[in-house]
């Protein structure tokens, strides 16, 4: 996502490190299980941004990997961007830093840290810890101007209180289901623990295979549980797309493409890709363009995804397809 330069931003950095008893000598990883990690993180930031700071606030994670610590580490930072109606609209003292996105869902150590028996309530990821998937019997509005939420569940009949945006956060199946990921390199190839860090001063939060456990079974049981239809996902990504055939119609707002082994209709009414292709005499088979591609899934009454839509959001490079010699009646093979 593009930030814009006369944007306030609030940066922090933190570090994830997967590890376990085996991998002392090996910072190697399986990129299939990284890659859906590294996402998730992103998507987990967003989700919470939107929920503390609205959709207007903008977010970015960097990451780089680091291989100096005895485990897979990786470096990230947040990026929040805050609009001035952000300012006006929250307060300046209700709106969240990107340090505090990170507290508040529990990456790092903060005022939410625990049960917060000084501050009354906790964090995101405490709190689907604390839960452990088992069902809700009560939620109550306390009497607080923080409109505090009171959560009992069954069996034990524990409660915990909740601010309004972390109770949101913990219903949002686009939440949960990233927090899920976050996790997914665990259980693989003797990685068993995920340590997260922030600034040297910062105490590490450790997640263990218990707690990972209980987290992962509140994000099924809340994505089970939530029944409205989700909004669509949106994400952004650079991609390479191929033109399947011709196109002479400049007036076309969708073109067929290549993606990788797939075939795709995108929309490419935000970009001179039409016009360019006229002045040239139009598109060839095998045009290829490198792009960012939004990709947009919508998702049924049941929350299954349905198939995704695309649109080109700005070309990044075009690389003409290779010329080839036309064959006459006289030569064939067109040498």
């Amino acid at each position: 996502m593009a930030q814009a330069e006369d944007v306030p931003m609030s940066r922090q950095e933190f570090s994830v490190a997967y590890d376990g008893p085996s991998r002392a000598d090996d910072h190697s990883i399986d990129g299939r299980n990284l890659a859906p990690a590294l996402l998730a993180f992103g998507r987990l930031l967003r989700e919470a941004n939107t929920e503390f700071n609205g959709k207007k606030s903008t977010t970015k994670v960097l990451v780089v990997s680091d291989f100096e610590h005895k485990c897979f580490n990786i470096n990230f930072e947040l990026i929040v961007g805050f609009y001035d109606q952000i300012k006006q609209l929250l307060g300046l003292d209700q709106v969240k830093t990107a340090k505090e996105i990170l507290e508040w869902i529990g990456l790092l150590k903060g005022p939410l840290y625990g049960v917060g028996l000084a501050t009354g309530y906790i964090s995101f990821l405490k709190y689907l810890e604390w839960k452990k998937g088992q069902d809700i019997i009560e939620e109550r509005v306390e009497s607080d101007p923080r409109g505090i939420i009171k959560v009992t569940i069954k069996g034990n009949g524990n409660s915990v209180c909740l601010t309004p945006e972390i109770y949101s956060l913990s219903k949002n199946p686009k939440a949960l289901r990233a927090t899920q990921d976050a996790f997914l390199p665990l259980g693989h190839d003797g990685f068993e623990t995920m340590r997260v860090s922030g600034n040297e001063e910062d105490t590490p939060e450790d997640f263990t295979p218990e707690e990972v456990a209980n987290i992962a079974a509140s994000c099924v049981k809340g994505i089970e549980e939530s029944k409205e239809v989700n909004e669509p996902d949106v994400e952004e990504t650079p991609a390479w797309l191929s033109v399947y055939s011709p196109v002479y119609d400049a007036s076309a707002t969708n073109w067929r493409f290549r993606l990788g082994l797939e075939t795709i209709h995108a929309d490419i009414t935000e970009t001179t890709i039409a016009q360019d292709a006229l002045e040239r005499g139009g598109a060839l088979s095998d045009d290829t363009y490198q792009v960012i591609l939004e990709i947009t899934t919508h998702y049924d009454s049941d929350n299954n995804p349905k198939q995704p839509t695309y649109k080109i959001k700005k070309v990044m490079r075009f690389v003409p397809a290779r010329p080839t010699k036309q064959a006459d009646l006289f030569n064939p093979d067109g040498a």
